[in-house]
This record gives structure tokens, C-alpha cells and sequence, in this order.
């Protein structure tokens, strides 16, 4: 596919944008108050293999908390090829990330190469499982295979906040309202597929993948609701996993 021509205005608007994101999403974020739990699933892994990457799972969701949580740490993401997506990797490089440009319908094979030789180097990889359209909450296979070739496990992340805005996008987007607090949660297993994983296989890996996640996100989303409750990994999950609508 011909790759369309953008403008040097349209390309100086991008850039612009990128830094106004970075500006304001800084100061924003600043007001609010983080709290964190089992990311010691994180720090085990870096202590015990140093110099080998690193997979991480969320949801589209919490892309606005996640790339300011891991700001200026040289991690790896996917853009899209689209012009939205344009917009997106100039704020993710101003927050230090490294953007690998594709998507599922557009150049998503050569971003997932680049993406791949990044992690396979030592940089730690993110990717929001349901991007880039949905269904919401349901994960394509994508990271799964991008385990599967790499051999890196995969953890999982969400974030959530007891006061926020939430988009009528496909995605429901949570945007913290100012002085907010904010939980980061992650999953207490890696996932790890082997290499030689079938793709019959593999569906069942993103199964997981997608049980993980939700049970994490009902935690997180239940977490401020409950008082009596210190740590949202001990708020119980019903089964079948409920979802937010």
C-alpha cells in the first residue's frame, strides 16, 4: 500500500500535539494520588533475568494511565498507521516510549516485527490486548504470538480511579478527574506460551489472557467502593467475570 504524503503542517501539528499531551497530562496526572500493588511480579522478573525484555497486557481502557506509568523507561508499543495514530505516537514519545507504526488492518505485521526485535533486544513491550478496535475487553492473539516467537512472559496490568470521566467510546475510556486516586494493579502469574504452541493452543492462551485481565479489572474498579478492604487483590471475583458496560 502507497504510503499517503502528509503535509509539513499537518506533521508540525503532530509534533505540537505531542508536547501539549505530555504537558498537560503531567500536570493533570500530578494532582492525583497513585497507589500500586503486585508489581513485585515485575521487579522479580527484572532481578532474576537482567537484560531480557518483558510483555505486558492491558486494556485499551487505560492506555491514558499507562503510558505516563511507564514514562521515559525506552518501552515499545504499537501505533496505528493512521493519522489518529499519528497523534498518539508523538505523545508516546514524548513520554519515552518507542512507537512501532501498524495495526491490525494496516501495517500491523511490520510493526509487530519491530516490536519484536525491540523485545528480543532487552526493551520491555506493552500492548492494549483489545486495540485497535475491539470488541472491548476480548484480546486478539497478536500477544499472544508475540509471546509465542519471543519466548517472553506476559504480565498483566489495569488501572483504575475512584473518580473519573468515562468516554462513550468503543473502548469506554477512563480519564481521572483532578486530585483523583488511582490504583495500578497487576496479576500475580506470568503467562508464558511455548514456542511451539498450536493456534488452537494459542486461543486458549488468550482465553487466559483475557480471564486474567478482567479478574484484575473487577478488583480494581471494586477497589475504592470497599473501605474495609486494603488491598484489592483480596475482593473476590465472582465467575463467570462481570464486565463494566
Amino acid at each position: 500500500m502507497k504510503k499517503r504524503k502528509i503535509s509539513i503542517w499537518k506533521r508540525a501539528g503532530f509534533y505540537l500535539f505531542g508536547w501539549i499531551a505530555k504537558m498537560v497530562a503531567t500536570i493533570w496526572l500530578n494532582t492525583c494520588r497513585f497507589t500500586e500493588f503486585g508489581r513485585e511480579i515485575e521487579s522479580r522478573y527484572v532481578k532474576a533475568h537482567p537484560g531480557k525484555g518483558l510483555l505486558y497486557a492491558s486494556w485499551h481502557r487505560g492506555l491514558f494511565f499507562g503510558f505516563y506509568w511507564y514514562r521515559n523507561q525506552q518501552m515499545v508499543s504499537i501505533a496505528s498507521a493512521s493519522e489518529d495514530g499519528e497523534l498518539a505516537a508523538q505523545a508516546l514519545r514524548r513520554f519515552g516510549w518507542i512507537t512501532a507504526r501498524g495495526s491490525s488492518s494496516r501495517g500491523g505485521r511490520d510493526a509487530f516485527r519491530v516490536m519484536e526485535r525491540h523485545v528480543k533486544n532487552g526493551h520491555k513491550g506493552a500492548l492494549v490486548a483489545d486495540a485497535p478496535r475491539g470488541p472491548r475487553f476480548v484480546c486478539k492473539l497478536g500477544i499472544i504470538y508475540l509471546a509465542k516467537r519471543t519466548g517472553l512472559p506476559i504480565i498483566t496490568g489495569i488501572w483504575s480511579a475512584d473518580r473519573c470521566w468515562k468516554l462513550k467510546s468503543w473502548d469506554r475510556t477512563i480519564i481521572p478527574k483532578p486530585f483523583a486516586r488511582i490504583v495500578g494493579l497487576f496479576g500475580d502469574e506470568y503467562l508464558h506460551v511455548p514456542a511451539d504452541a498450536s493456534r488452537e493452543e494459542c486461543e486458549k492462551y488468550r482465553q487466559i489472557l483475557d480471564d486474567r485481565l478482567n479478574r484484575i479489572m473487577y478488583q480494581a474498579d471494586h477497589f475504592y467502593d470497599r473501605p474495609d478492604i486494603k488491598d484489592p487483590r483480596e475482593i473476590e471475583v465472582p465467575d463467570p467475570v462481570p464486565v463494566p458496560d
